[in-house]
């Protein structure tokens, strides 16, 4: 039973496709929560030029994207859920107890249809109480999460919002981090198939990393379920950056 946690639609994939695959061929559970839709990104620059409405709708452009995704690699909608919370936020909705306000919708809750819990507002014991009952239900024996050195603070957010459900509800499954932002990570960045993907010489050392190796078909599946995040590859920066993970192995550090 295996739960991903992407702090945005597309870490599930880069992080994650050939696993997802290979679990889905043997007939285990999945589940990937999405604890935001990405709406800031990647317009947050041009954010004053654009209504808070915009950014709603680009959300919502997310979601499908990620349907398409995870069709391709033979997940359903049932697979996913998506909490609807403040891409570029969850920094600052640990550290403060009001809700906080999105910089780009401008919301302090949930605008999103077909979400965990609609309206829901932007706060860190609604974001630990939500992850806290989906746990509860999935029972997941193995969970997959943004690694806690990552330098995006979504995604080292996301871990120590982990950290907080799993001791709060002393549970214990196996815990195995992915990392996506970090300086000079991958080594090299655009499409190069043919290479493996290793940790930063940085968090290499004494570290228990494991590599899954995907299969050719696996590859080529990952790199059609990349494309569909159409919205994500219109820059060249971004778009370097999720071919890069479209490698022969994906990369995780156990986390006790």
């Amino acid at each position: 039973r295996i739960l991903i946690l992407a702090p945005h639609i597309d870490d599930e994939i880069v992080s994650s496709a050939g696993i997802i695959q290979q679990a889905n061929q043997t007939d285990s559970e999945i589940l990937i929560i999405y604890a935001t839709n990405g709406d800031n990104s990647p317009y947050a620059l041009v954010r004053k030029l654009l209504k808070p409405s915009w950014f709603v709708s680009f959300g919502k452009k997310r979601m499908a994207e990620a349907r398409k995704a995870i069709a391709v690699l033979g997940l359903k909608e049932e697979n996913l859920i998506f909490l609807g919370y403040p891409d570029n936020g969850l920094k600052q909705m640990f550290n403060r107890s009001i809700p906080h306000t999105s910089r780009s919708t401008r919301l302090n809750h949930n605008p999103y249809q077909e979400t965990y819990r609609e309206k829901q507002q932007y706060t860190k014991d609604n974001l630990i109480n939500d992850l806290s009952e989906i746990t509860s239900s999935f029972k997941p024996t193995i969970v997959i999460i943004p690694h806690p050195q990552d330098k995006h603070p979504d995604h080292k957010s996301l871990f120590h919002y982990w950290k907080k459900v799993i001791v709060k509800d002393k549970i214990h499954p196996g815990q195995y981090a992915y990392l996506v932002h970090f300086k000079s990570f991958p080594q090299k960045k655009g499409l190069k198939k043919d290479e493996l993907l290793q940790p930063p010489e940085e968090l290499a050392f004494k570290r228990n990393w494991h590599s899954f190796n995907l299969s050719l078909d696996q590859k080529e599946k990952k790199m059609e379920a990349v494309m569909q995040n159409a919205s994500q590859l219109k820059r060249f920066s971004i778009s370097n950056l999720l071919k890069a993970f479209i490698r022969r192995n994906e990369i995780f550090e156990k986390i006790e």
